[in-house]
């Protein structure tokens, strides 16, 4: 703490207020969005257009949202960021010439010398000029990101394999705390041996590795309880920017105090018995149902009350999803106040975005700062107008025809060149890949085995209908199998009415899924990629990344099989 206080003390520049301070009602009422420059200079003989891709870190239900664009004819390109929060983190990609993460507030230009940089330069370097108000900041947190990486990275690396076995309970709380207390000590060091050459912006620095530190503590402790002087030590933390660690520890704080292990479940039961008169006769039936069995001694009773938990949740689903919300509502109100309290509760956003018709309305109305409430009207609007523009695309949808090979029960052609199937009838692996060849004859597959909640998954399908597009005349079809796990058909068809990815799409019973993973030699994680070529040759293992693709490959693939 001694430490901390000197090392601010030497700063010459003023800490910027947190996010959650109550004056921030105030300053962005009338705060337009943030933006940023881009600039090439001497690219003469450029033979093509630069593209940029820039990711931003946001609150609510999308941690991060990334875009694409172009720089324009004068080699220059303004990015505007879509909310008016200050401070947040970018992570922006210059195509051929830099990947460096940002922190945008005011006014920030970046100017890249075409003659100077030879080769895609990480973080900083050669030919890379930063001017304008955010330009200090972030050279100095660029600048910390490159010192003694390494030995950084090594130590980073421990800490969070360390939270993430301790999640899982593969060590004790002892060891984990142990551990961790260890590590943060030489990160600790590496910081103070910066700030003595550094001292400007000591207190960005070390706000930003506190964040760090708080936030994979909190997934460590994701179901344990945390010793009192650490928790109020966590819970009094202020990130000052909207990066990666500063959101994450926002959301991390957030999932443990509503998910922490000594909370109790709300008794779903009970709440939707309350209401018994209003009922239909088949919702009764139901709720009546689960009473008999949840009392009765019969031995098959967990049985039949899975079946009829699952027929609750069916008939229920809006009910259930408001209670939840509620209920970790009410949790997250007993432990913060104010701003914060409101902050924590747009981190509930991305678990009922599927569900927002029911529960964001019900997040809003519990909103007690202006800004939050207006970022969740915001949102609420935006999935509104998409779930409109998704209903439209849906009802415009036709019929599929050539079903004579089956891979599926056919649902609907959409306008954008997607073809949907439900398989839940094909009982052998081995059917169903002869029938996807027999179907695709004389074309390369390309299997992407996803799921709606799996975030790289999702991130990485744009990459594969770029590919798609400006590809077709390759012969490649693009073959996206998505689990049940976790899932259902109206998520599944709002996720690919989101995406538009052109190509064909099958929802597919988990359990059917896991036994193609162990055919193809595909198992693991989501996504996970397969090739086969039009001879039958299987490969799992020459996709790990659609985004990393580009024509080129896409003909070695073709032809290296």
């Amino acid at each position: 703490m001694v430490t901390s206080l000197m090392s601010i003390a030497q700063s010459k520049i003023t800490p910027p207020v947190p996010v959650e301070d109550p004056g921030m009602d105030g300053y962005l009422k009338n705060r337009k969005p943030a933006a940023f420059k881009i600039k090439l200079v001497n690219s003469n003989g450029l033979a093509k257009k630069v593209s940029v891709k820039y990711t931003i870190v946001h609150l609510g239900p999308e941690m991060q949202v990334s875009n694409i664009t172009q720089l324009g004819v004068d080699n220059e390109a303004t990015i505007v960021l879509s909310e008016n929060l200050p401070y947040q983190q970018v992570w922006l990609s210059v195509e051929g010439f830099l990947y460096v993460g940002i922190v945008v507030n005011s006014d920030l230009e970046i100017i890249i010398d075409a003659d100077k940089v030879k080769s895609e330069v990480f973080l900083s370097g050669n030919g890379i000029t930063f001017n304008g108000k955010d330009a200090d900041l972030n050279k100095s947190l660029i600048k910390r990101a490159l010192y003694r990486r390494e030995d950084n990275n090594a130590l980073q690396n421990i800490f969070t394999g360390k939270s993430i076995d301790a999640a899982n309970n593969k060590i004790s709380v002892d060891q984990y705390i142990k551990t961790t207390d260890s590590v943060h000590m030489e990160l600790q060091k590496i910081d103070e041996t910066f700030i003595e050459e550094n001292p400007d912006y000591a207190w960005a620095i070390e706000n930003e590795a506190y964040s760090f530190y708080y936030n994979w503590l909190l997934t460590g402790f994701s179901n344990k309880a945390i010793p009192g002087n650490l928790k109020s030590k966590i819970e009094d933390h202020k990130p000052y920017f909207l990066t990666n660690d500063g959101v994450g520890f926002y959301r991390s704080l957030s999932s443990y105090l509503v998910y922490k292990k000594e909370r109790k479940a709300p008794p779903i039961q009970e709440i939707l018995y309350s209401n018994k008169k209003n009922l239909t006769p088949a919702k009764k039936e139901v709720l009546d149902s689960i009473a008999y069995y949840e009392a009765s001694p019969d031995a098959n009773k967990e049985a039949h009350l899975k079946r009829l938990y699952a027929k609750r949740y069916e008939i229920f689903k809006n009910e259930i999803n408001i209670i939840y919300c509620k209920d970790a509502l009410s949790s997250l109100e007993m432990n913060n106040t104010g701003a914060k309290s409101d902050i924590l509760k747009l981190g509930l956003m991305e678990r009922w975005k599927d569900n927002f018709n029911s529960a964001y309305p019900v997040i809003l109305t519990s909103m007690k700062t202006s800004w939050t409430k207006r970022f969740v009207q915001n949102k609420l609007q935006e999935a509104l107008t998409k779930q409109q523009e998704i209903e439209h695309l849906f009802k415009d949808a036709k019929a599929i025809n050539n079903n004579d090979v089956y891979i599926g029960k056919p649902l609907l052609s959409l306008s954008f060149g997607a073809n949907l199937y439900v398989l839940d009838s094909l009982d052998k692996v081995d059917d169903f890949i002869v029938n996807l060849r027999s179907k695709f004859k004389d074309k390369v597959l390309i299997i992407d085995i996803w799921a709606t909640w799996c975030a790289p998954c999702i991130g990485d399908i744009p990459y594969s209908k770029k590919l798609h597009e400006e590809n077709a005349d390759l012969p490649i079809e693009y073959i996206y199998l998505c689990t049940t796990s976790s899932s259902d058909i109206d998520i599944w068809k709002n996720r690919i009415g989101n995406l538009k990815a052109p190509g064909t799409h099958i929802f597919i019973n988990d359990e059917f899924v896991a036994a193609l993973r162990k055919k193809l030699d595909a198992e693991g994680g989501y996504p996970t990629y397969v090739v086969i070529d039009t001879k039958g040759k299987v490969n799992s293992k020459s996709i790990s990344f659609m985004g990393g693709l580009n024509r080129e490959s896409l003909m070695s693939l073709i032809t290296s099989l």
